[in-house]
């Protein structure tokens, strides 16, 4: 299996997906609210606040604008809005569209408006984590009104992944107080900041019609009572990500669309004592037995995450992560020479707790002292990009896309290098990789990166853990994402049972 396809012969793809979206729904599917339970409050709608981007939120982009293209199985891209996107030297991209697209208000969605959208997430206001992929675009050309062709600054390997996301929802300029137009199979029917989003089918929308009639995303941020929730039918599916929950809802017979797809990490700041100094992070990363943490807070679902390049990836390298080893973390210290204190940073979730609990009692048999800070998610959030912590959990699925998260994390001065990490030879290979054309080339250069990075351990990788949507037997049209790196679900395809 290649681990780089650029769909240069994405017509077979884009068939596939033709074929896919016009099957029907099973016998029995009937119209009605599917009132869908979300962890992340969406607040804002408009790509640009990349907030219908992450992992959880992205059946709500996916439900307004419909990507450019969507996560497959073991990292294919499956064309939606777009029929296809070439590139020979991953520096010259063209971008075929599906013909006759418009936005819900009947305006044509073509390739003059993919560039002023790409040209609003480039732009100096914009807030959207692919700023940096946008602004890489020196010159984009409507060759016709289907086709654009992008010239980019230098060749970039993972410029086609951000079309998945927020660089490939591509929306209207908004009006002040309103969300911008998508061409997406719902629309926007009102919002309750804080509380939900409702949206309705989208007259235009390119595709078959959806069967629902109303889509409605509520707010509710903790775990267990989101999923009494579903227990309880005041919701028909919501988001998972702790293990044992997805294992009860396993048990239940509940209809999941599960993957191990989310990675259990801690960032290392490596700007300040006492993370500045390799040996204390590789006798902590030494002092860690993965095998209990994946037992104690993972209740043995998912495996153990050995580096960046993820078991799920379609890039072959793999790094050898050193094994648990207390007797080699005291010999570390020892050759240190002080005292190692520092506080854990991390949020609330039952199995955060348990993996810092567990973490805590491993470092103490070593003679390191951790203090456990547990703070709310926008704390977690002001602490990680202000780099105001010593460790701090980062519980992410930037991981399944390898391209991505090589790049916007592990270079020095990348945007996610919220360890402020800096290894030249590390930043180099990297940098090699995203201009490397042939994929096996690529892949060795970042199994090599990988593997330093797991050697000087700014980052711990604990565990691949399972995180998706569970959803009652009424809901139909839950596809299996048990082969995917990244949990991405199209709302036109759900259904209710009569």
């Amino acid at each position: 299996m290649s681990p780089y396809r650029p769909l240069a012969a994405a017509a077979g793809l884009a068939a596939a997906a033709a074929l896919s979206a016009c099957a029907p729904a099973a016998d029995g599917a009937a119209g009605g609210t599917l009132t869908v339970g979300l962890d992340t409050d969406v607040t804002s709608l408009d790509p640009i606040d990349n907030l219908v981007a992450h992992q959880s939120t992205l059946i709500v982009g996916n439900a307004v604008y419909e990507p450019l293209f969507t996560d497959g199985p073991e990292g294919a891209l499956e064309p939606r809005l777009a029929e296809s996107i070439e590139t020979g030297d991953l520096r010259t991209w063209t971008l075929k569209l599906k013909p006759d697209l418009v936005f819900s208000d009947g305006s044509p969605l073509d390739a003059e408006a993919v560039i002023g959208h790409f040209e609003r997430m480039a732009g100096p206001e914009s807030t959207c984590l692919c700023q940096p992929a946008a602004a890489q675009i020196d010159s984009a050309e409507a060759v016709d009104d289907t086709t654009v062709r992008l010239t980019l600054a230098a060749p970039d390997a993972a410029f086609d992944r951000g079309l998945t996301r927020s660089l490939g929802m591509i929306a209207t300029e908004p009006e002040e107080g309103k969300a911008p137009l998508g061409a997406g199979a719902f629309t926007v029917a009102s919002t309750d900041p804080g509380s939900s989003v409702t949206l309705e089918p989208n007259p235009e929308y390119h595709g078959p019609a959806p069967i629902l009639d109303r889509l409605v995303f509520r707010f509710l941020p903790d775990t267990d009572s989101r999923y009494q929730s579903l227990s309880s039918g005041t919701v028909d599916m919501v988001w998972l990500n702790t293990a044992h929950l997805v294992a009860q809802a396993r048990t239940e017979g509940l209809t999941t669309a599960i993957a191990d797809s989310t990675t259990a990490t801690a960032f290392l700041n490596t700007t300040r004592p006492p993370f500045d100094d390799v040996r204390v992070r590789q006798a902590v990363q030494a002092a860690i037995n993965r095998e209990v943490i994946l037992e104690a807070a993972d209740q043995g679902a998912g495996r153990l995450s050995d580096g960046p390049i993820t078991s799920g990836s379609p890039y072959t390298a793999r790094t050898d992560h050193p094994d648990f080893d207390p007797d080699r973390a005291r010999r570390l210290l020892a050759e240190y020479g002080e005292p190692v204190a520092f506080d854990y940073t991390t949020d609330a979730r039952p199995q955060s707790a348990q993996r810092a609990a567990v973490i805590q009692q491993m470092l103490a048999d070593v003679g390191i002292d951790m203090t456990i800070d547990t703070v709310d998610a926008a704390t977690m959030d002001t602490r990680l990009f202000g780099r105001d912590f010593d460790a701090i959990e980062f519980f992410t699925s930037a991981y399944g896309e390898t391209d991505t998260a090589m790049k916007s994390i592990f270079p020095e001065g990348a945007p996610g290098n919220f360890s402020g990490y800096a290894d030249p030879e590390v930043t180099s290979l990297i940098g090699e990789a995203g201009e490397t054309v042939d994929p096996e080339e690529r892949a060795g250069l970042y199994g090599e990166a990988a593997q330093i990075i797991v050697d000087e351990a700014p980052v711990l990788f604990y565990t691949e853990s399972p995180s998706g949507f569970a959803a009652s037997y009424t809901v139909g049209g839950i596809p299996d994402l048990s082969e995917h790196n990244v949990i991405s679900i199209l709302p036109s395809e759900l259904w209710i049972r009569r």
